[in-house]
């Protein structure tokens, strides 16, 4: 996420925080650098001169704070800006005062509305609530069958669409067929006792009258909480352009940027602010049901200027860590007696919280470790590791000392493995419970210190 423009970044702000003593040539010097990182970045143009004014308008005879140098005075000015340029957000969803909230999805056709929707849907279960979602894209081949396999396989309330509804959408009824089913969705909500509605809306492959029209009407029909935008980071400008016509015709509440992890440079983040005054106020940071995150501008500055972003790698940990099981693992830990159950308890929590690349990039100075996996298929590597682990008896994972050669060959045979592959396994664990050992496996406080990375994984494969 936004690595070109943090490396650059990172770049033109060493420059400055090498100096003892920094100079006004120094500072227009690495101003002047920020500007390219971020039209190189695709922000804005109007977006990058007012950034870059600002900051200059911070630093410009500005009093040293006790504690700071010069050069970190100018990165703590652009940290600052930054954030303001991302909108200051660090809201989550608004549920409305009286039952049911409904949220209503807007965007272009591919911008992801539909898996975003279930996201949005299990972020709101996280927060208390019981949220159904409702199919209202009619014109899209297949849409209303793809929401509701998303919606099942997470245990989400799904309403689907009565025939008539879906033949009178087919015959061009701007907002009737669309009206119709989410008063009817809302009602089925009060039903089951859900208090959150979601609602997937039609989108087109272009911006037009009809599709604005159909959305005013809907919103006319029913009481809609929010209206969040859905656009696809990876268009860089043109997210910004959709944005300010649904924000001119429809009106929006915030916007959700999906595939904020595939986008290297952020001009889509940094401009939308400005130039449609909506704040971002989700990021879909991957293709996993839970990889939507409340857009924190703050964080999001820290992440782009390398500075990390631990308080989410922390509530990431806590939503993927089992406390029970952990604290059994602990307790082998301590007795000496790491079994292979234990390991695969770790390995699968490690993958609950996301690529080992996103998790590294919360880290500070994360971006410096992110070389080493240049090649590397880290979730390859650790599904091979379950599924050697997986080819052992219960008794073998709960007596890694029964492993001769013959039932290693066995184990690889049995997992489409190398006998090396399962060593490799083996010497990972041993390494993991050694090291366990000899830093102690508790902290001051009696709590686990926090353990490496099953196997090794910066290493890929070959370094197990």
């Amino acid at each position: 996420m936004f690595e070109a423009l943090g490396e650059r970044l990172a770049a033109a702000l060493k420059k400055i925080s090498g100096r003892g003593v920094l100079r006004p040539e120094d500072v227009e010097a690495g101003l002047r650098e920020v500007r390219l990182a971020l039209l190189e970045a695709d922000v804005n143009f109007k977006v990058v001169k007012e950034f870059v004014e600002r900051v200059r308008a911070r630093v410009a005879g500005v009093e040293i704070s006790p504690g700071l140098t010069a050069p970190q005075t100018v990165i703590k000015a652009v940290n600052e800006e930054l954030v303001e340029l991302l909108g200051g957000n660090a809201e989550g969803l608004r549920y409305a005062a009286q039952p049911p909230t409904v949220l209503m999805l807007v965007g272009l056709q591919g911008s992801g509305k539909t898996t975003t929707a279930v996201k949005l849907a299990l972020l709101a279960r996280r927060d208390g609530h019981r949220p159904l979602v409702a199919a209202l894209d009619f014109r899209r081949p297949a849409a209303v069958e793809q929401l509701k396999t998303l919606a099942d396989r997470e245990g989400v309330a799904f309403v689907l669409p009565i025939h008539g509804e879906v033949a009178r959408s087919a015959g061009g009824a701007a907002g009737g067929p669309a009206g119709g089913a989410a008063g009817r969705a809302i009602d089925e909500a009060a039903r089951l006792g859900c208090d959150v509605v979601i609602l997937d809306t039609a989108g087109r492959l272009h911006v037009d009258a009809e599709l604005m029209d159909e959305l005013r009407q809907l919103k006319s029909r029913v009481r809609v909480t929010e209206t969040l935008l859905v656009a696809d980071s990876m268009t860089g400008q043109e997210a910004v352009k959709v944005g300010e016509a649904f924000g001119r015709e429809v009106g929006v509440d915030g916007v959700i940027l999906t595939k904020l992890d595939g986008d290297a440079r952020g001009g889509a983040a940094l401009s939308f602010r400005v130039a449609t005054g909506e704040r971002i106020r989700f990021a879909g940071t991957g293709e996993k049901p839970a990889d939507l995150e409340v857009f924190h501008a703050e964080r999001m500055a820290s992440r782009i200027l390398g500075m990390g972003d631990v308080l989410t790698l922390i509530e990431k940990a806590e939503r993927a860590v089992d406390k029970d099981r952990a604290a059994e693992v602990e307790r082998h830990l301590r007795a000496g007696r790491l079994s292979f159950d234990d390991f695969l308890a770790q390995i699968r929590q490690l993958r609950g919280m996301g690529s080992l690349e996103s998790m590294l990039e919360m880290v500070p100075g994360g971006g410096a470790l992110k070389g080493q996996l240049a090649g590397a298929d880290t979730e390859k590597e650790m599904k091979k590791m379950e599924a050697i682990i997986l080819s052992m008896t219960p008794r073998e994972r709960a007596h890694p000392e029964l492993l001769d050669g013959a039932r290693r060959r066995r184990i690889a045979h049995g997992s489409g493995v190398q006998p090396a592959d399962v060593n490799r396994l083996l010497k990972a664990r041993d390494a993991m419970q050694k090291l366990a050992k000899q830093f102690g496996a508790v902290n001051r406080k009696g709590r686990l210190a926090g353990l490496p990375p099953p196997g090794g994984l910066l290493k890929g494969g070959a370094g197990w």
